[in-house]
């Protein structure tokens, strides 16, 4: 088991890395990302504040090279994506300035030795080589300067970039910032991840906890009147797709009744009750399909076990029937769902990003669509990398489940 384990383990990193890179090149190729979000916006602004009606012109060189450094689009793709990940040092701070014609500028910058505060440092050019130094002309660790020229610049003076190299990546949990709020990611994921994981966990806790006992008495009431008409429901339920019923329910319970609220989730501000209150109706969107499909694989699972030859075996025994149900045929009928609860587990913790959206809920499941209309990719990464490595463990737990549950597998290379 141990060994196993571990080798599971081993292969996470590997799946992982090949996961965000096919998503991180999506990034690279979709159109509308940020840098003509910005220059839309650019536009946008410029036309507001002349008073012809006529677009603005495109933006100059210079803007267009610091938007493209600024999302990391100045570099190749496997570099960038290796800065991403934290493999390579990036350009933590980086600011351009320009050379006056003895050679020299001044960058303020942000001192990373006192957070908070700012730095000026001095930039020289000593013929075709580059210095940076403090006010008082010692080196400044960590800071380096090269020249930036631009395409068709309409500026003669030497444009020079002043950065800090620095690994800043996925391995040194960082991610980046929103380029919607401009605060890092993992605060926005952070802000968001109770509430996902509240809905996320009830909604598990419960599609088990119903559907288990609920397939077995319907296994044991086969072709009865509560397993026929329990069947109906349950196959109109699952026809329904979740967010289907959702606006169903929020019309119907919360407009027309008004017995729940109509959207929102104020985490900090609600007391249990109030959440409890907010909770039912999205709960009761979220859960529907699992609930459904895991109380058909119970019953069908457990009437199969039911019919097999060591159930009669057993019988013939002697052994009591609440014995056999209940001991040797329920358990072999959980494999099936014990095989599939990693992938549920990654599947809820991540929220339902339809249910949250039609019920204006904060979590994951909102941030990672307003991250995709807005195009913002290192919040839309953020939470690939979030879920990506809740499917990878999501799916060693299921290994682990189906060999708690089933007797015949055993992970040791002697059995």
């Amino acid at each position: 088991m141990r060994d196993y384990v571990l080798r599971r383990l081993l292969l996470v990193p590997l799946t992982f890395v090949g996961i965000t890179f096919v998503a991180f090149c999506f990034t690279r190729f979709v159109p509308g990302g940020p840098i003509e979000q910005a220059l839309a916006e650019r536009q946008q602004a410029d036309r507001k504040q002349t008073s012809a009606a006529r677009p603005s012109g495109p933006a100059s060189p210079e803007e267009l090279d610091n938007l493209k450094r600024r999302y990391g689009f100045d570099r190749s793709l496997l570099e960038a994506y290796a800065i991403w990940l934290g493999a390579l040092p990036g350009p933590a701070d980086w600011i351009t300035v320009r050379l006056d014609k003895d050679g020299k500028a001044e960058a303020e910058v942000t001192d990373d030795l006192n957070p908070g505060k700012s730095l000026k440092l001095n930039v020289g050019q000593t013929g075709s080589s580059l210095a940076v130094t403090t006010a008082d002309g010692k080196p400044r660790a960590h800071w380096f300067a090269s020249l930036a020229p631009l395409p068709d610049d309409p500026e003669t003076a030497t444009r020079v970039l002043v950065y800090r190299r620095a690994f800043a990546g996925l391995l040194q949990a960082e991610l980046g910032d929103s380029t919607t709020s401009d605060k890092p990611v993992w605060d926005e994921i952070k802000a968001r991840l109770p509430i996902s994981a509240w809905f996320g966990g009830w909604s598990l806790l419960l599609a088990y906890a119903i559907s288990i006992p609920l397939g077995v008495a319907k296994a044991l009431k086969r072709d009865g009147w509560f397993d026929r008409g329990s069947s109906q429901v349950l196959f109109i339920l699952y026809s329904v797709p979740g967010f289907i019923l959702a606006v169903a329910m929020l019309h119907l319970l919360c407009f027309h009744l008004g017995w729940f609220p109509t959207k929102g989730f104020d985490w900090a501000n609600l007391s249990w009750a109030g959440r409890v209150h907010h909770t039912i109706v999205p709960l009761a969107c979220e859960m529907v399909g699992a609930f459904t499909a895991l109380t058909l694989f119970t019953r069908n699972g457990l009437l199969d076990n039911l019919a097999a030859d060591y159930v009669r075996t057993a019988k013939a025994k002697g052994l009591s029937h609440r014995r056999i149900v209940f001991v040797h045929a329920l358990r072999n009928s959980l494999i099936p769902l014990a095989a599939t609860f990693g992938g549920n587990l990654g599947f809820f913790l991540t929220g339902s990003f339809l249910i949250e959206v039609t019920f204006n809920i904060p979590g994951l499941g909102l941030l990672g669509y307003d991250s995709l209309v807005h195009r913002n990719y290192p919040v839309f990464l953020g939470l690939l990398t979030l879920s990506s490595l809740a499917m990878l463990i999501g799916n060693i737990v299921s290994d682990l489940c189906v060999a708690a549950v089933d007797p015949r597998i055993r992970f040791d290379k002697s059995a």
